[in-house]
């Protein structure tokens, strides 16, 4: 009940996609964890040992390098995740290994996909961004459906696991006919709302998943020792196949916006220039990558010159994943996923074809599980080419339930005995305990820091300054939170006739950006944070120092082109300066050209 709860919580917050909004959920599971204590005398089945030390050798690889990246804040969110994902996958894999229970928490999951697909049919019904909590806002994806996450392609994410996870119980399960009806529906109102998402990715990650599922499926009934058996589940799944085909094809020719997505192969897509920047990013450190969460910097640094957003994630776990924690992470994470592949095929073969020849009988509940196990697995590895699912917390929580499935099929072999207790029983309480003290150490920090944003955002910032001095007492790692100081004290600047108050103010917002660029100073928006300032009190030669920084930072952006081109209007008493090149990023990244402030504020303006 408990995991059912961090699954509810982590999913209504957006995902967990920042930490105060997945904090609750872990510190839920924490507790989870923590009362296994109490079943250290049940006997359970003995799980994959090669899991585990997969398991603990690549995300333990993951926890130590986050650890040791150039910013603090932005690795906690890795940190974190993978924490609380090891605590649930040893869960998983050590205590609920009961078939019952594992196919319980799915028929939870099913309900949540309900609700989402439900929030999903506002959003695409009235193209609105409704969100059910106001105060959690979406991007604005226009009619495409994200239920409760703030963007389609993490909903489709959840639901295409759920879809091949739900079908594996409705063919495969022992459940009775009346409850495979009801799962029947909701597998099919969850591959609706994967559709109304228009995640062209999630639909290639269907048809893979259903499609390895299709596979194990056949040589199941080819063991069954009855041809007529296995042919008529062949020609009923086409005759499905048909009509599900049939169906799609006329939703999408009835509807525009769905009409608009159906361009799978894209080869212009934006994503390819993301993709290049990564694989630049990873050869300035090949071995070990740059560090957790560095592409938000160096895929600024690295941009194409029509790409003008601000690139935060590759929308490629594989290269995201190489890009920041290299080579090594890259071996790690696959020998982690051969491993759990090989172990659910090992299950799969037992539980399957194996027990089919033995017994002539079909359902089984553990072996519905394998195979909606593998089908996931695969559904996220066609995914994750295109898209993040593994950076969205509530998504890499289920993919941990699902890992955790395949590295403990739950049924004892007939070689070995249930082992009462194990060592790796301990593993999942003693994270629980690190996860717990953290989410409630740093919860504060995280709520006042998140008001603090609020206040700004809605125009409020003398509030924001006395709530983000708050936040200080609780957290001064976070570079957002100086960074909403700082824009707080400079349009209350902005605003104020108060001459003295006002060059106090911006004073106070030179101190609050300088505070964060220590954090963080591979993120260019301190150093035009910190031109801004110094242009309104018309230190323009600390400006341009600023300004060269911010450019060696992201030399192709042009909203920083812009800022300074103000900057030099500005400064040459709005006569248009002539024209020159913009400078050469330094050959060491994040390191200006201007390595020192201009000695003297009476200096004449520097055009690069």
């Amino acid at each position: 009940m408990l995991v059912v709860l961090a699954f509810a919580v982590i999913q209504v917050l957006i995902g967990g996609t920042r930490l105060l909004f997945s904090f609750p959920a872990y510190l839920t599971l924490a507790i989870a964890a923590l009362l296994t204590l109490f079943t250290l005398r049940k006997s359970r089945p003995l799980p994959s040992q090669a899991c585990f030390w997969a398991a603990v050798i690549f995300l333990g690889y993951i926890i130590g390098r986050a650890l040791l990246s150039p910013t603090e804040y932005l690795a906690r969110s890795d940190i974190y995740s993978v924490i609380a994902s090891l605590v649930l996958y040893f869960t998983v894999a050590t205590v609920l290994t009961a078939a019952t229970l594992r196919m319980w928490l799915l028929v939870a999951l099913f309900l949540l996909g309900l609700a989402q697909v439900l929030v999903g049919l506002v959003q695409f019904r009235y193209g609105n961004n409704f969100m059910p909590i106001h105060a959690l806002q979406r991007f604005d994806y226009g009619n495409r459906a994200s239920g409760f996450y703030i963007c389609p392609d993490h909903l489709a994410g959840f639901l295409e696991v759920a879809g091949v996870m739900g079908l594996s119980i409705v063919c495969w399960s022992r459940w009775r006919l009346w409850a495979k009806l009801l799962i029947t529906y909701a597998v099919a109102v969850i591959y609706l709302g994967l559709l109304l998402t228009g995640s062209r990715g999630g639909f290639l990650s269907v048809g893979a998943s259903v499609a390895v599922f299709a596979v194990l499926s056949g040589i199941i009934l080819r063991r069954s020792g009855s041809p007529r058996l296995f042919w008529q589940a062949a020609v009923g799944a086409l005759v499905a196949l048909l009509l599900i085909s049939g169906g799609i094809a006329f939703l999408i020719h009835h509807n525009e916006h769905l009409a608009s997505r159906t361009n799978i192969f894209d080869y212009k897509n934006a994503r390819l220039l993301l993709w290049r920047a990564a694989l630049q990013q990873w050869q300035l450190n090949p071995l070990f990558g740059t560090g957790s969460g560095t592409y938000f910097y160096y895929g600024r640094m690295f941009r194409a010159s029509q790409m003008q957003g601000d690139p935060v994630y590759t929308h490629n776990d594989y290269l995201q994943l190489l890009a920041e924690y290299g080579l090594v992470g890259a071996a790690l994470f696959l020998i982690f996923l051969v491993v759990h592949l090989a172990s659910g095929w090992r299950n799969f073969q037992r539980l399957g074809p194996r027990r089919v020849l033995v017994s002539l009988r079909l359902p089984s509940n553990s072996m519905a599980l394998q195979i909606g196990a593998i089908a996931s697995v695969v559904a996220y590895m066609v995914h994750s080419v295109v898209d993040f699912n593994l950076h969205i917390p509530a998504n890499v929580l289920l993919m941990a339930f699902v890992f955790g499935t395949l590295a403990n099929a739950g049924q004892p072999r007939r070689e070995e005995e249930a082992a009462r207790f194990r060592p790796w029983r301990l593993v999942a309480p003693g994270l629980a305990v690190l996860l717990a003290i953290q989410a409630v150490r740093l919860l504060p920090g995280e709520y006042f820091t998140e008001r603090t944003r609020v206040l700004w955002n809605d125009d409020k910032a003398a509030e924001a300054i006395v709530s983000g001095e708050r936040a200080l007492r609780f957290e001064k790692k976070n570079p957002d939170l100086y960074d909403y100081l700082g824009s707080s004290r400079t349009d209350l600047a902005d605003a104020t006739t108060d001459g003295e108050k006002s060059h106090a103010l911006y004073l106070g917002a030179i101190h609050d950006f300088e505070q964060g660029r220590a954090l963080a100073p591979l993120d260019k928006t301190f150093p035009v944070e910190l031109a801004g300032v110094y242009d309104s009190l018309k230190r323009f030669p600390e400006a341009e120092w600023m300004y060269g920084i911010a450019r060696s930072l992201d030399p192709r952006s042009d909203s920083t082109m812009e800022a300074y081109d103000a900057h030099l209007k500005l400064w040459s008493g709005k006569r248009k300066p002539p024209a020159t090149p913009a400078p050469t990023p330094s050959a060491t990244p994040g390191v200006s050209p201007a390595a020192t402030p201009p000695a003297s504020s009476a200096a004449t303006p520097s055009l690069h």
